[in-house]
C-alpha cells in the first residue's frame, strides 16, 4: 500500500482533566493533532503537564504535528471522538463495548487497579477477596468510565459522579460503600486537586482480582483517516520506546510514586 502523508486541517489538540486530551479538527487552520489523559497537571498561567502529555506531545512530533491541550469531560471527549470531529482520545482503557465505535493504539502505560473501601463497612479486617464479595456492598463509580478489568457491572453501581473527586466525596459522604479506581489516578488527584476529600475514613488495598488495566489512544472508526492514523500512532509508540523517551518519562514521572506504590 503506498503510504500517504496524513494533513489535517488543523493541529492536533489535546483536551485534560478528569477528562480527555482530544485531536480536534477546524476548517481554514494549520495542521494539529488533539488527545485526552488524566495523568495530567494543570497549573493556572503554566498550563499543562504529566506524563500523558509529555507522551502525546512526543507522539504527535514523531508524526510531524503539533500538539495543543484543552480542557474537556471525558464523556463529550468520547462522543466527538467516535463522531470524528477530535482526532486522539488519551488514557483509554480497553473496553468491549468501545470497540465498536474506536479503533485502539498499542498500550503505552500499564496501571496499578485500587478499591477504597469505608472502614465502619468492615468486619475486622475481612476485605472482599473477589469482584462478588465486593459487589455486595454499594459501589460508586464515574459516569462513562469502564470496570470490566475489575469483573464489576459498572450498571449496577451509581455513577453519577463526573469526575474521580466527586466520586471520593460521594464515597466520603456515605452515598456507597466502596469505589474502585487506578491508584496512579488517585495519587494525581491528592497532589493537584484542590479540596481533596478526607480518606481517613477509608481503607485502600490492590485487589488480587482485578487486571491491571493498559492505557490506549482512541480513534473514532468514523474518522476519515481512522486507520491511518491508528498505524502512524502505533508507529510512533514504537519509535518512542526504542529511541528511550518513553523510558525517561516513566522515570520522570513515576520513579517516587513507585516507592510509595510499594506500600499499599
Amino acid at each position: 500500500m503506498t503510504n500517504k502523508k496524513m494533513t489535517y486541517p488543523s493541529p492536533l489538540l489535546a483536551v485534560v482533566g478528569a477528562m480527555c486530551l482530544a485531536a480536534v479538527s477546524q476548517s481554514h487552520a494549520q495542521n494539529v493533532l488533539t488527545g485526552s489523559p488524566p495523568f495530567v497537571v494543570m497549573q493556572s498561567g503554566v498550563g499543562y503537564s504529566g506524563y500523558s502529555v509529555e507522551h502525546f506531545k512526543g507522539i504527535a512530533k514523531s508524526m510531524g504535528q503539533t500538539a495543543t491541550i484543552r480542557q474537556m469531560p471525558w464523556a463529550r471527549c468520547l462522543r466527538e471522538v467516535a463522531a470524528g470531529k477530535i482526532d486522539i482520545a488519551v488514557d483509554a482503557y480497553d473496553d468491549a463495548e468501545r470497540r465498536t465505535k474506536f479503533l485502539y493504539s498499542k498500550p503505552y502505560y500499564t496501571l496499578t487497579p485500587q478499591v477504597f473501601l469505608r472502614i465502619s463497612k468492615i468486619g475486622g479486617d475481612a476485605l472482599p477477596k473477589s469482584a462478588a464479595e465486593l459487589s455486595k456492598f454499594n459501589g460508586c463509580g464515574v459516569h462513562e468510565y469502564t470496570y470490566e478489568h475489575y469483573g464489576l457491572d459498572a450498571k449496577r453501581l451509581d455513577r453519577g459522579a463526573k469526575s474521580i473527586k466527586l466520586m471520593f466525596q460521594m464515597l466520603q459522604a456515605g452515598r456507597c460503600d466502596y469505589a474502585v479506581e487506578e491508584l496512579e489516578y488517585v495519587m494525581g488527584g491528592r497532589q493537584t486537586a484542590t479540596e481533596w476529600p478526607d480518606e481517613s475514613s477509608l481503607r485502600s488495598y490492590r485487589p488480587d482480582w482485578a487486571k491491571a488495566p493498559q492505557i490506549h489512544y482512541l480513534v473514532g472508526r468514523s474518522h476519515p483517516h481512522g486507520k491511518m492514523l491508528q498505524t502512524a500512532v502505533n508507529q510512533a509508540i514504537d519509535s518512542m520506546e526504542k529511541s528511550g523517551e518513553t523510558k525517561a518519562l516513566r522515570a520522570a514521572y513515576f520513579s517516587s510514586s513507585s516507592a510509595k506504590r510499594s506500600g499499599n
